[in-house]
């Protein structure tokens, strides 16, 4: 059972954690984060450290839900090809399943950080790193089967697929439209058949 100070760092990083993803690290004041759990900025410093710690907290718990998620997905019964297409549903629904978190955690972390605070910019591209490394995964148990065959490295065809779908997911963002999200699933469905098809 969890003690009581455990639980208030588990609040504070649950409800700071959409906040942060929205705003950015920059955009994010103590003054929302006091808003948004209740807390006096000492209670906040009495958990964590300074903001930045606050911070990579809060991305790490959006990361961890996640790869969660696209371990259930890639990790499950099933082929490789079976693996593929639960993967790409998983991204059709993306914008749903990342809502509560404030959108996309690589997505938004990884370009809000990027230029004014590098331990958040590194879990970022760590975080897509890990990703790219499930996907090639399934490739990999599809081409070692027999099941179909690869025209490139399962880490290089992983890559470009994960580009396409960050890609889909950063215009479905940008423009307010799912369609880009959509359409783009959609492509990579028939190229996937296409591209892999033994």
């Amino acid at each position: 059972m969890s003690t009581k100070a455990e639980r208030t760092t588990a609040y504070i990083i649950e409800t700071v954690a959409p906040i942060f993803n929205r705003q950015g690290y920059v955009g994010t004041s103590m003054s929302d984060l006091t808003e948004a759990t209740g807390l006096t900025k000492g209670a906040l410093y009495g958990n964590f450290e300074n903001k930045d710690a606050l911070a990579l907290a809060a991305f790490r718990h959006n990361s961890e839900r996640l790869l969660a998620a696209l371990d259930q997905v890639t990790e499950g019964p099933g082929t490789a090809t079976e693996l593929l297409m639960r993967l790409t549903d998983f991204y059709r629904n993306y914008d749903a399943f990342t809502r509560d978190m404030g959108g996309c955690p690589i997505l938004n972390v990884g370009i809000d950080a990027q230029y004014n605070h590098r331990t958040l910019a590194a879990a970022a591209r760590e975080t897509a790193r890990i990703v790219e490394g499930k996907i090639a995964l399934v490739l990999e148990k599809g081409a070692n089967s027999g099941e179909f065959r690869l025209p490139v490295p399962p880490l290089q065809f992983a890559r470009q697929f994960y580009t396409m779908i960050q890609g889909a997911v950063a215009m479905a963002t940008i423009m307010s439209d799912r369609k880009y999200l959509l359409n783009t699933i959609a492509y990579l469905e028939l190229l996937l058949k296409k591209e892999i098809k033994n």
